[in-house]
């Protein structure tokens, strides 16, 4: 008997199957504005505007409020994380 341990020979096992490449579909993120029928006035997001300068208003406040709520919620959750690992060892730095 050999001392080698039970080893099965390089490229014995089952071959893994190829995984296809996901069909992904380019996605409209900024969806046109619809003129409304009457009036003249444009939809977007189920929001109604009565000339192109409001609805360029309304984009770039809408864009700036979540922009400041995404960095808001951001400082929220690492501060939550300095303060866990704060508790997991207490002799870290700040």
């Amino acid at each position: 008997m050999s001392n080698t341990p039970n080893v099965p020979p390089p490229g014995s096992g089952n071959p893994k199957p190829e995984i296809p490449k996901p069909k992904v579909k380019p996605k409209n993120v900024d969806p046109l504005p619809k003129p409304l029928s009457g009036g003249g006035s444009l939809e977007y997001m189920g929001f109604q505007f009565s000339s192109e300068k409001d609805l360029e208003t309304f984009r770039a406040k809408f864009l700036a409020n979540m922009a400041n709520s995404m960095m808001a919620q951001m400082k929220s959750d690492n501060d939550r994380m300095l303060k866990a690992l704060k508790k997991l060892n207490p002799n870290t730095p700040q």
